[in-house]
Protein backbone atom coordinates (compact mmCIF):
# COMPACT_ATOMS: atom_id res chain seq x y z
CA UNK A 1 0.00 0.00 0.00
CA UNK A 2 1.46 3.58 -1.06
CA UNK A 3 0.97 6.40 0.95
CA UNK A 4 1.11 9.92 -0.07
CA UNK A 5 3.40 12.35 1.82
CA UNK A 6 0.55 14.07 2.97
CA UNK A 7 -0.08 11.06 4.70
CA UNK A 8 3.12 9.94 5.86
CA UNK A 9 3.76 13.29 7.30
CA UNK A 10 -0.09 12.76 9.17
CA UNK A 11 0.93 9.13 10.60
CA UNK A 12 4.18 10.62 11.98
CA UNK A 13 2.61 13.87 13.21
CA UNK A 14 -0.14 11.30 15.19
CA UNK A 15 2.99 8.59 16.47
CA UNK A 16 4.43 12.01 17.98
CA UNK A 17 1.55 13.04 19.64
CA UNK A 18 1.09 9.77 21.23
CA UNK A 19 4.20 9.54 22.45
CA UNK A 20 4.00 13.09 23.12
CA UNK A 21 1.34 12.36 25.32
CA UNK A 22 2.76 9.24 26.90
CA UNK A 23 5.61 11.46 28.45
CA UNK A 24 3.55 13.71 30.13
CA UNK A 25 1.22 11.47 31.39
CA UNK A 26 4.29 9.64 32.77
CA UNK A 27 5.48 12.60 34.40
CA UNK A 28 2.37 13.44 36.08
CA UNK A 29 2.35 9.79 37.73
CA UNK A 30 6.10 10.65 38.59
CA UNK A 31 5.57 13.78 40.15
CA UNK A 32 2.54 12.33 42.12
CA UNK A 33 4.13 9.69 43.22
CA UNK A 34 7.32 12.09 44.53
CA UNK A 35 4.83 14.04 46.12
CA UNK A 36 3.10 11.50 47.31
CA UNK A 37 6.56 10.01 48.89
CA UNK A 38 6.88 13.28 50.24
CA UNK A 39 3.31 13.67 52.41
CA UNK A 40 4.16 10.09 53.26
CA UNK A 41 7.40 11.09 55.04
CA UNK A 42 6.51 14.37 56.27
CA UNK A 43 2.97 12.53 58.56
CA UNK A 44 2.63 8.82 59.54
CA UNK A 45 1.21 7.04 62.33
CA UNK A 46 1.82 3.53 64.05
CA UNK A 47 -0.87 1.29 65.87
CA UNK A 48 -0.15 -0.64 69.19
CA UNK A 49 -1.96 -1.64 72.62
CA UNK A 50 -0.54 -0.25 76.25
CA UNK A 51 -0.28 -2.28 79.32
CA UNK A 52 -3.93 -2.66 79.81
CA UNK A 53 -4.28 -4.01 76.03
CA UNK A 54 -6.31 -1.32 74.99
CA UNK A 55 -5.29 0.26 71.78
CA UNK A 56 -3.77 3.06 71.12
CA UNK A 57 -2.67 5.28 68.06
CA UNK A 58 0.48 7.42 67.82
CA UNK A 59 0.67 9.89 64.78
CA UNK A 60 3.41 12.01 64.06
CA UNK A 61 3.98 14.87 62.21
CA UNK A 62 7.13 16.50 60.66
CA UNK A 63 7.83 20.41 60.01
CA UNK A 64 9.36 23.54 61.80
CA UNK A 65 9.23 25.04 65.10
CA UNK A 66 7.36 28.36 63.81
CA UNK A 67 5.30 26.85 60.97
CA UNK A 68 1.46 26.61 61.18
CA UNK A 69 1.39 23.53 61.96
CA UNK A 70 2.93 23.25 65.11
CA UNK A 71 1.05 26.24 66.18
CA UNK A 72 -1.92 24.36 65.64
CA UNK A 73 -0.32 21.08 66.97
CA UNK A 74 0.33 22.90 70.27
CA UNK A 75 -2.73 24.24 70.37
CA UNK A 76 -4.41 20.49 70.71
CA UNK A 77 -1.82 19.62 73.08
CA UNK A 78 -1.98 22.79 75.16
CA UNK A 79 -4.52 21.48 77.76
CA UNK A 80 -2.50 18.01 78.52
CA UNK A 81 0.90 19.98 78.98
CA UNK A 82 -0.55 23.01 81.16
CA UNK A 83 -1.94 19.81 83.96
CA UNK A 84 1.65 18.00 83.55
CA UNK A 85 3.49 20.87 83.94
CA UNK A 86 2.03 23.50 86.11
CA UNK A 87 2.89 21.70 88.99
CA UNK A 88 6.11 20.66 88.36
CA UNK A 89 7.26 24.25 87.82
CA UNK A 90 5.61 25.24 91.40
CA UNK A 91 7.07 22.46 93.13
CA UNK A 92 10.52 23.65 91.65
CA UNK A 93 9.39 27.63 92.84
CA UNK A 94 8.32 26.16 95.94
CA UNK A 95 11.95 24.17 96.18
CA UNK A 96 13.99 27.17 94.87
CA UNK A 97 11.87 30.54 95.40
CA UNK A 98 15.40 32.75 95.57
CA UNK A 99 15.02 32.32 91.96
CA UNK A 100 12.20 34.99 92.06
CA UNK A 101 14.08 38.29 91.92
CA UNK A 102 17.39 36.61 90.47
CA UNK A 103 16.05 35.01 87.40
CA UNK A 104 14.70 36.63 84.06
CA UNK A 105 12.22 34.04 83.65
CA UNK A 106 10.48 33.94 86.90
CA UNK A 107 9.99 37.98 87.02
CA UNK A 108 6.09 37.65 86.68
CA UNK A 109 6.05 36.22 89.83
CA UNK A 110 7.93 39.31 91.93
CA UNK A 111 4.88 40.87 93.17
CA UNK A 112 3.65 37.72 94.45
CA UNK A 113 6.44 37.47 96.72
CA UNK A 114 6.65 40.76 98.05
CA UNK A 115 5.64 40.29 101.76
CA UNK A 116 7.83 37.06 101.73
CA UNK A 117 7.14 33.15 101.08
CA UNK A 118 4.83 32.72 103.69
CA UNK A 119 2.18 35.32 102.37
CA UNK A 120 2.15 34.01 98.64
CA UNK A 121 -0.88 32.53 97.50
CA UNK A 122 0.11 29.47 95.54
CA UNK A 123 -2.97 29.37 93.59
CA UNK A 124 -2.28 32.72 91.92
CA UNK A 125 1.19 31.39 91.10
CA UNK A 126 -0.04 28.72 90.09
CA UNK A 127 -2.57 31.13 87.30
CA UNK A 128 0.35 33.08 86.18
CA UNK A 129 2.91 30.36 85.87
CA UNK A 130 -0.01 28.62 83.27
CA UNK A 131 -0.16 31.85 81.39
CA UNK A 132 3.78 31.87 81.89
CA UNK A 133 3.77 28.25 80.10
CA UNK A 134 1.39 29.17 77.34
CA UNK A 135 3.62 31.96 76.16
CA UNK A 136 6.53 29.04 75.78
CA UNK A 137 4.22 26.09 73.91
CA UNK A 138 1.92 28.33 71.78
CA UNK A 139 4.14 31.30 69.92
CA UNK A 140 3.19 34.44 68.54
CA UNK A 141 5.33 34.56 66.27
CA UNK A 142 4.09 38.73 65.87
CA UNK A 143 6.45 39.15 68.94
CA UNK A 144 9.09 37.15 67.68
CA UNK A 145 12.29 39.05 65.99
CA UNK A 146 13.39 37.89 62.59
CA UNK A 147 16.57 36.86 63.53
CA UNK A 148 15.06 34.36 65.97
CA UNK A 149 12.81 33.01 63.52
CA UNK A 150 15.65 32.70 61.05
CA UNK A 151 17.59 31.37 63.66
CA UNK A 152 15.22 27.88 64.16
CA UNK A 153 13.41 28.14 60.49
CA UNK A 154 15.66 25.09 59.27
CA UNK A 155 15.49 22.99 62.32
CA UNK A 156 13.13 20.15 62.01
CA UNK A 157 10.69 19.54 64.69
CA UNK A 158 8.80 16.17 65.00
CA UNK A 159 5.36 16.63 67.18
CA UNK A 160 3.81 12.75 67.85
CA UNK A 161 0.49 12.49 69.62
CA UNK A 162 -0.82 9.27 71.23
CA UNK A 163 -4.93 8.79 71.31
CA UNK A 164 -6.47 5.78 72.22
CA UNK A 165 -8.05 4.17 68.86
CA UNK A 166 -11.89 3.90 69.27
CA UNK A 167 -12.40 6.94 70.75
CA UNK A 168 -9.73 9.09 69.47
CA UNK A 169 -9.38 11.26 72.33
CA UNK A 170 -5.82 12.47 72.63
CA UNK A 171 -3.98 11.00 76.00
CA UNK A 172 -0.71 12.68 75.48
CA UNK A 173 2.45 13.75 73.15
CA UNK A 174 6.00 14.71 72.30
CA UNK A 175 7.80 16.87 70.67
CA UNK A 176 11.42 16.68 69.22
CA UNK A 177 13.71 18.86 67.84
CA UNK A 178 16.83 18.56 65.54
CA UNK A 179 18.97 21.05 64.80
CA UNK A 180 22.26 21.41 62.60
CA UNK A 181 24.73 22.40 65.01
CA UNK A 182 23.62 18.86 66.78
CA UNK A 183 26.00 15.85 65.60
CA UNK A 184 24.02 13.52 63.12
CA UNK A 185 22.03 11.00 64.94
CA UNK A 186 21.08 13.32 67.77
CA UNK A 187 17.30 14.66 68.30
CA UNK A 188 16.24 16.70 71.29
CA UNK A 189 13.11 16.14 73.55
CA UNK A 190 11.67 19.58 73.44
CA UNK A 191 8.10 18.94 75.87
CA UNK A 192 6.44 15.77 76.69
CA UNK A 193 3.72 15.20 78.14
CA UNK A 194 0.57 12.46 79.43
CA UNK A 195 -2.92 13.18 80.57
CA UNK A 196 -2.58 13.28 84.23
CA UNK A 197 -5.36 10.58 84.39
CA UNK A 198 -4.08 8.35 81.83
CA UNK A 199 -1.32 7.25 83.87
CA UNK A 200 0.51 3.57 84.23
CA UNK A 201 -0.51 2.48 80.99
CA UNK A 202 2.80 2.95 79.38
CA UNK A 203 2.13 5.78 77.30
CA UNK A 204 4.91 7.74 77.84
CA UNK A 205 7.62 5.36 76.97
CA UNK A 206 5.63 4.58 73.76
CA UNK A 207 5.80 8.03 73.17
CA UNK A 208 9.29 8.32 73.97
CA UNK A 209 10.50 5.40 71.40
CA UNK A 210 8.20 6.63 68.84
CA UNK A 211 11.14 8.89 67.22
CA UNK A 212 13.21 5.45 67.17
CA UNK A 213 10.29 4.32 64.61
CA UNK A 214 10.33 7.26 62.67
CA UNK A 215 13.59 7.65 62.08
CA UNK A 216 15.91 5.07 62.51
CA UNK A 217 19.06 6.99 62.24
CA UNK A 218 18.38 8.22 65.94
CA UNK A 219 21.39 7.86 67.71
CA UNK A 220 21.16 9.57 70.74
CA UNK A 221 18.48 11.27 72.69
CA UNK A 222 18.92 14.16 74.82
CA UNK A 223 16.35 16.18 77.36
CA UNK A 224 16.31 18.30 80.88
CA UNK A 225 13.79 18.42 83.51
CA UNK A 226 13.71 19.77 87.29
CA UNK A 227 15.74 18.83 89.89
CA UNK A 228 12.67 18.60 91.66
CA UNK A 229 11.01 16.52 89.47
CA UNK A 230 11.57 12.79 90.45
CA UNK A 231 8.79 11.43 89.35
CA UNK A 232 10.45 11.84 85.35
CA UNK A 233 13.59 11.50 86.41
CA UNK A 234 13.01 7.97 88.07
CA UNK A 235 10.81 7.11 84.37
CA UNK A 236 13.62 8.32 82.73
CA UNK A 237 16.36 6.59 84.61
CA UNK A 238 14.22 3.61 84.22
CA UNK A 239 14.02 3.41 80.66
CA UNK A 240 17.53 3.62 79.96
CA UNK A 241 18.47 7.69 80.18
CA UNK A 242 21.71 8.19 81.96
CA UNK A 243 22.96 11.59 82.68
CA UNK A 244 24.19 13.72 80.24
CA UNK A 245 27.86 14.74 81.12
CA UNK A 246 28.04 17.63 78.22
CA UNK A 247 24.49 18.99 78.08
CA UNK A 248 24.24 21.04 74.63
CA UNK A 249 22.53 24.52 75.86
CA UNK A 250 20.32 25.77 73.39
CA UNK A 251 19.96 28.98 75.83
CA UNK A 252 21.11 30.01 79.41
CA UNK A 253 20.14 26.95 82.34
CA UNK A 254 21.54 27.34 85.41
CA UNK A 255 22.94 24.09 85.36
CA UNK A 256 22.20 24.09 89.54
CA UNK A 257 18.04 23.35 88.61
CA UNK A 258 18.09 21.31 85.64
CA UNK A 259 19.31 17.35 85.36
CA UNK A 260 20.17 16.76 81.92
CA UNK A 261 19.99 13.08 80.68
CA UNK A 262 20.86 11.55 77.58
CA UNK A 263 20.02 7.97 76.00
CA UNK A 264 21.96 6.24 73.54
CA UNK A 265 20.52 3.14 71.54
CA UNK A 266 24.18 1.81 71.57
CA UNK A 267 24.09 1.64 75.28
CA UNK A 268 20.47 1.04 76.09
CA UNK A 269 17.89 -0.90 74.06
CA UNK A 270 14.78 -1.02 76.59
CA UNK A 271 13.31 1.68 74.41
CA UNK A 272 14.13 -0.33 70.94
CA UNK A 273 12.36 -2.98 72.49
CA UNK A 274 9.24 -1.14 72.58
CA UNK A 275 9.80 0.21 68.95
CA UNK A 276 9.23 -3.28 67.22
CA UNK A 277 5.98 -3.31 68.89
CA UNK A 278 4.52 -0.51 66.75
CA UNK A 279 2.93 -1.45 63.69
CA UNK A 280 1.78 1.20 60.79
Amino acid sequence: MFCTPKALYSACLCCCILLLNNCIINRIERTKTMNNQKETNQTGSFTTYDKQGKSIRLAWQKTTLFSPEFTIAMKAVWPIAREAYTPVEVQFLQAYPEVVGTEDYFKPFEPLFNDGLNAVNWSKVEEVMQTLLKSHFIFDTSTLGTDIIAQYAKDTCYIVTVKDQPTNTLLGFITFMMRANYAPGDIKVMSFAVDQSQQGRGLGKLLMNSILTIDTKINRIFLCTRVTNETALTAYRAWGFTTDEHPILDHAFNLNHWTFLEYKTEKSDGLQKVAATLTE
